[in-house]
């Protein structure tokens, strides 16, 4: 989704969703919310919208049919049947119960939500939102009273962040859907992807980016950093991102050739790039779109810098092979027994 400004809000149905391995229940609403107050509606928006900042786009799937997935069902009946919405909102509240199983799941409140006017590449398309709080703030109230102030306080869901989240966007509804997630409880993550909503990343411009990047990354820190110095890791992702930074397309045969000068290292990469995406099941990213939103977002993720025994680090400015290449040297010290590392400038700062 490409622009908050026009999307709103259609329908709002607000349920309480308990542990099931604790035997704490549901309990549905009587109905929908009355959105008409609009500083209640910008609220909401901001607080289901923002959370959403990540490139990632997933799809429903099933083992047998797609129209088996529960959550696919419901949201494709959602848009086909808007009238029944909070019908199905609560059948959405009761298969969460059901797969609200382990002890670690929290209880909270759920959102679903019927959203209109999301931007989509060229398209303007609905999408249903099901959020779910979990964890609640306490805050404090001020109130004038009779030339004085009274200080009380309430707990309430703080609006900077919803626990779980997810949009489904009524587009290729044959492939899944297009989906987004956000969960902010790493603990029971598998629970929300998994169980609740069942589905997969989808094989975009965005992962074939991501799968390449982290390719180089493992490598760096599996492979590289153990046959080679720390500045050669350096120069290896240095050069790495520089080439998805500045190339359109990537070629693992023109990458290889490019960043790695060495032979018997560029045959060491062939065989390990091969073994990741076999033992990922990975197939067609040898070549592909790059992703540049994607490249901005996993550049610090990336080792950029050298840490010493001596308590010293040489941290380098972003991902310029020159300056690790061009500037700085490694070698040996003979008298001290000691590797150093010399440093090119021309003036201090």
């Amino acid at each position: 989704m490409n622009e908050k400004t026009q999307v709103r809000l259609k329908q709002l149905a607000i349920h309480r969703v308990g542990n099931k391995a604790k035997e704490e229940g549901v309990i549905a609403s009587k109905e929908v919310v009355d959105l008409r107050d609009e500083q209640l509606s910008d609220l909401l928006l901001n607080y289901f919208l923002s959370p959403f900042k990540q490139e990632e786009f997933f799809r429903f799937t099933h083992t047998s049919d797609i129209a088996l997935n529960e959550m696919f069902a419901y949201s494709a009946l959602i848009f086909n049947e808007p009238s029944k919405f909070f019908e199905y909102s609560v059948h959405i509240l009761n298969h969460l119960y059901e797969q609200s199983d382990h002890p670690k799941v929290k209880s909270g409140e759920l959102y679903v939500v019927h959203f209109a006017g999301c931007l989509m590449e060229d398209d303007i398309v609905e999408a249903v939102g099901i959020f779910k709080s979990e964890n609640k703030d306490t805050f404090l109230t001020i109130q004038d009273s009779e030339d004085d102030l009274n200080v009380d306080y309430h707990s309430g869901v703080n609006l900077k962040g919803v626990d779980k989240g997810c949009m489904i966007f009524n587009i290729e509804a044959e492939d899944g859907f297009r989906v987004k997630l956000v969960d902010a409880n790493s603990t029971d993550a598998v629970f929300w992807k998994e169980d609740f909503l069942n589905v997969t990343e989808l094989k975009d411009t965005n992962f074939n980016t991501k799968t390449a990047l982290n390719l180089c990354n493992d490598f760096s820190e599996e492979v590289f950093a153990r046959t080679e110095s720390k500045k050669a890791q350096v120069d290896f992702i240095s050069r790495s991102v520089d080439y998805f930074s500045k190339s359109e397309m990537f070629d693992l045969e023109e990458f290889t050739s490019s960043v790695i000068d060495e032979p018997e290292t560029k045959e060491r990469f062939k065989n390990y790039s091969q073994a990741f995406a076999e033992e990922r099941d990975i197939e067609g990213f040898t070549d592909f779109t790059i992703n540049k939103n994607t490249v901005r977002n996993m550049k610090r993720k990336f080792r950029n810098f050298i840490k010493l025994d001596t308590q010293i680090e040489i941290k380098f400015s972003g991902y310029n092979p020159e300056q690790s290449e061009q500037y700085v040297e490694r070698g040996f010290d003979q008298e001290r027994g000691m590797h150093f590392y010399k440093v090119y400038f021309h003036n201090e700062s």
